[in-house]
């Protein structure tokens, strides 16, 4: 079963700062649906950009954040895809931040930003809305791609670590034959029969059978 994936407009540059991760909620005026947690989030740029709202942003009172300017951020377009991790409601919220300023907020995990922005009708600010159809298909068609090339990435670093780490399967002739440390073979010893390494740099083997007891 597919996780539900709903709809949530936010102003910008305030979409901008949940896409490079320094905001890490959502703010909302109505309660969310209650399967919310776990659910994922379409994050949608609303038509406006509110330059106000940049000035609070890069103030001392604010996050200490310097926003894009009106032109470098795309609108009325889903721009980015997150986990909803945890849900605050306003005056019992556990978790404090200059980003969160209720009365509900919406925690983020594992946000991916789409490579390119969907156009879309922006939904309610207020609320998490339903993503139509059409809309859907082509926010979980870019999201699914990057949540796949991301996978195929970490499965071949996790390849190469494991071949850079470990050693090649032995063959029949090392299984075979004994080796010393510096990789040479090893003979038996005709005299006491135990495994000797004749090579230069090797320590000089001791006859067990000339050592007094």
């Amino acid at each position: 079963m597919r996780v539900p994936i709903f709809g949530a407009t936010a102003p910008q540059p305030w979409c901008w700062a949940v896409q490079v991760r320094n905001a890490p909620v959502l703010n909302l005026h109505r309660d969310p649906p209650a399967d919310v947690l776990g659910a994922y989030v379409a994050v949608c740029a609303a038509a406006e950009y509110v330059p106000e709202l940049a000035e609070w942003m890069a103030s001392w009172h604010g996050p200490g954040v310097a926003a894009p300017r009106a032109g470098d951020v795309p609108t009325s377009a889903v721009v980015a895809v997150a986990r909803v991790a945890a849900v605050s409601l306003w005056p019992d919220a556990e978790r404090q931040s200059r980003w969160y300023v209720g009365p509900v907020g919406l925690w983020l995990e594992d946000v991916v930003t789409l490579q390119e922005p969907v156009a879309c009708e922006p939904g309610p600010a207020d609320t998490l809305w339903e993503v139509p159809a059409q809309l859907l298909a082509r926010v979980r068609l870019g999201f699914g791609a990057l949540v796949g090339a991301d996978k195929a990435r970490w499965e071949a670093y996790e390849a190469r670590a494991a071949r850079a780490g470990g050693r090649e399967p032995e063959s029949l002739k090392d299984r075979v034959l004994r080796k010393c440390s510096c990789r040479r073979a090893m003979t038996k010893c005709s005299t006491c029969r135990a495994w000797r390494c004749t090579a230069p740099g090797c320590p000089p083997h001791s006859c067990a059978t000339g050592v007094s007891p």
